[in-house]
């Protein structure tokens, strides 16, 4: 979201992209943008940058964990999330050592300051939760989770997304609707 000041002072901040053709996905990008920067100013409170803070949640939950193990909770590249362990490493919030069975494989553990810092977090995604969602009634709520399971749902893996060319997809669609 980006802000303009004009000849009349200060502009409010724009909504984001509307695409004409796909008006869901440009509000739902709408949303997930906005969620985000509010998740990102949150989480800066405690100097903090997401994932670092599902990673202290996922090692709270789940104790000591092999880095493969938070690498497959995050669905992220393995390169991206040795990053953001080395960088919670630096920040003295997690710990990581060599397997006693297997050199290959580094164990991840939450450090004190990183135990402490699980109940701020939680705190920080129960305020969004309800900055978001809290002016929802609980149906509505239960709706849209529905809803949004199916959606996700209906989505590939992130895996099997393939760079194509639009005019590949043009023509995929076309083709598929002459099948009809």
């Amino acid at each position: 979201m980006t802000t303009e000041a004009g000849a009349g002072g200060a502009r409010a901040p724009h909504v984001g992209i509307s695409v004409a053709e796909a008006p869901l996905s440009s509000l739902l990008l709408q949303t997930v943008r906005a969620h985000a920067a509010t998740a990102t100013a949150m989480l800066q409170r405690i100097e903090l940058v997401a994932p670092q803070e599902l990673v202290l949640l996922f090692l709270q939950e789940n104790g000591r964990s092999p880095q493969s193990e938070i690498v497959h909770f995050l669905g992220r590249d393995r390169s991206t999330v040795t990053n953001t362990l080395q960088a919670m490493e630096r920040a003295d919030l997690i710990t990581r050592t060599p397997s006693s069975t297997d050199k290959r494989t580094m164990i991840v553990a939450l450090s004190g300051k990183g135990r402490r810092l699980c109940p701020k977090v939680r705190a920080i995604w129960s305020e969004l939760e309800r900055l978001t969602f809290g002016g929802l009634t609980d149906q509505q709520r239960a709706d849209l989770a529905q809803t949004l399971t199916e959606v996700r749902r209906g989505l590939p893996a992130p895996a099997a997304h393939t760079r194509r060319d639009p005019v590949d997809l043009e023509a995929r669609a076309t083709q598929e609707r002459t099948a009809r």
